[in-house]
């Protein structure tokens, strides 16, 4: 099994795509990192989930830790202060994550191609989804509960209606990589023909049907993906190092989020646009940023090498529509 990092950097299996990734494995780390200890982090003993009582009322970032095949939970606003619970039922080398209206987590576990889901404040599945699932690297979900699969490896994005157990639709598309639901449930994902400076794209596909349209962005090599409040697409740039902001309807960035030496992996923005969240599995961390100054606040990690790949926010943003 592969990470979103090695995923992504060998999907196109070209002498750029690993040289890049040498390289970026040799890059010192932008700031300095404030490591959790976690009291089991590294234990091999059998782990058990648990959650606060109160979880269903609190205001939590999810993070997915592949590494140790278990889901973290944290209070918005007081990361540094260390995980508040974690999920361990039904886990296995998590992906990318999503949370729905209702709180509901959804889980990719390319361990054993699957999707768990756990209602809100829940350490153990409800829903258990594996049929037509291979090697998940990302989930997503729209306000009509239609549920999109990214399989890298596959090239496909697998999607079930409201309910099912099985593949409803599937979508062909070369070496897809995140995705995010907008205001009227159209999926937005991110995908990538070549390692270069132009070879990422963002598509945009209608709900329940077999093709995506292109929206005519075009980056470097295209990562992470969210969208604002007011409908402005946000994606990370793993090529130049950059998060570019598109307003809606725009091919060319209004502005963007310059990053050093960090893959901007899953991204997502809180309740009021004011922070923005970033996945970086380059650096073991989750890092946070002023979404108005674009500058970094605050960042953490958990264990000395833990890769944090998919994170999600309850409650977390209302998109727009791009």
């Amino acid at each position: 099994m592969k990470s979103r990092r090695s995923t992504v950097l060998l999907a196109g299996a070209t002498g750029l795509a690993l040289a890049a990734t040498v390289e970026a494995a040799a890059f010192p780390r932008a700031v300095a990192r404030n490591v959790v200890p976690p009291t089991t982090a590294m234990s091999k003993t059998a782990r058990h989930g648990w959650m606060p009582p109160n979880a269903k009322s609190m205001k939590l970032l999810y993070v997915s830790d592949y590494t140790e095949s278990l889901i973290l939970a944290y209070q918005q606003g007081r990361e540094s202060s260390g995980p508040i619970g974690e999920i361990v039922d039904g886990i296995s080398t998590p992906q990318g994550i999503a949370v729905d209206s209702s709180g509901t987590l959804y889980v990719a576990n390319q361990g054993n191609d699957t999707i768990t889901e756990y209602p809100a404040g829940a350490s153990e599945p409800t829903v258990t989804l594996s049929s037509g699932i291979d090697e998940p690297l990302d989930v997503a979900v729209g306000e009509d509960s239609v549920l999109y699969v990214t399989e890298g490896s596959a090239d496909k994005i697998v999607e079930f209606a409201e309910g099912a157990t099985s593949p409803s639709e599937s979508i062909t598309i070369t070496h897809p990589s995140d995705g995010v639901t907008s205001k009227n449930s159209d999926l937005y994902a991110t995908n990538n023909l070549h390692f270069s400076s132009a070879g990422g794209e963002v598509v945009r596909c209608k709900p329940l049907e077999r093709r995506c349209e292109s929206t005519g962005i075009s980056v470097g090599y295209a990562q992470g993906i969210t969208i604002d409040s007011q409908g402005n697409l946000l994606v990370g740039d793993y090529y130049h190092e950059e998060i570019d902001v598109f307003p809606p309807g725009s091919t060319s960035p209004s502005r963007q989020i310059a990053l050093t030496y960090q893959e901007p992996g899953k991204l997502a923005l809180n309740k009021n646009d004011s922070v923005l969240y970033m996945c970086d599995p380059a650096d073991f961390a989750v890092d946070l940023i002023n979404y108005s100054t674009g500058a970094i606040t605050s960042t953490f990690t958990y264990g000395p090498s833990d890769e944090l790949e998919g994170l999600a926010l309850y409650p977390g943003q209302k998109p727009g529509k791009p």
